[in-house]
């Protein structure tokens, strides 16, 4: 009965401290939705505040989600977004297809404003939730979703766009706001 006891407290305990993360796709989506203009107006509250202060909790709150939440069991970046690939990445994703960088870019990618992209959505990597090239994955991949990147503020757009689509953008927004107070 003590152990009992003990386990219950314990798990209250960790419950206050590690706030359980949304990680159901569809809710998450919903809310995005519901929570579309309160976005918009957390980002012009954002806009006013201390941008080192921010990056400083946003790094917090990324310490504290991340180990949380399981990419490789969501996936969902991968059916929603197109990677932009760098040369270095070409030339390791070239390799892997046996193939010239050439016919690489000919045949996997697009160009867009000068820029380089994956061509297909979902990512032709994606194998059911998880990416088949996961160690050699781009170098966009490898960083998404940029939350333990300096510059948060400056990147509030793209944070807003990710807001529906990874578990972990959606629940450190959602505890940034908490931490600032913010008024719904």
């Amino acid at each position: 009965m003590f152990q009992t006891s003990l386990l219950r407290i314990n798990r209250k305990i960790v419950t206050n401290i590690m706030p359980k993360q949304q990680t159901d796709l569809l809710k998450i989506k919903q809310f995005a939705a519901k929570r579309e203009n309160e976005n918009f107006r957390f980002r012009v509250f954002l806009k006013g505040k201390d941008g080192n202060k921010i990056d400083e909790i946003a790094h917090q709150l990324h310490k504290e989600i991340t180990p949380q939440i399981d990419c490789t069991l969501c996936g969902n970046c991968c059916n929603c977004m197109k990677p932009e690939i760098y040369e270095e990445d070409m030339n390791r994703l070239s390799l892997l297809e046996n193939i010239s960088s050439e016919k690489y870019l000919a045949d996997y990618c697009e160009k867009d404003d000068g820029d380089i992209y994956l061509k297909n959505i979902p990512c032709r990597y994606l194998d059911g939730k998880k990416c088949s090239i996961y160690e050699s994955r781009p170098t966009q991949c490898r960083n998404f979703p940029y939350t333990d990147e300096d510059g948060f503020i400056s990147r509030l757009y793209g944070m807003i766009s990710f807001y529906e689509i990874c578990p972990i953008v959606f629940n450190l927004m959602e505890r940034l706001k908490q931490e600032l107070r913010f008024r719904r």
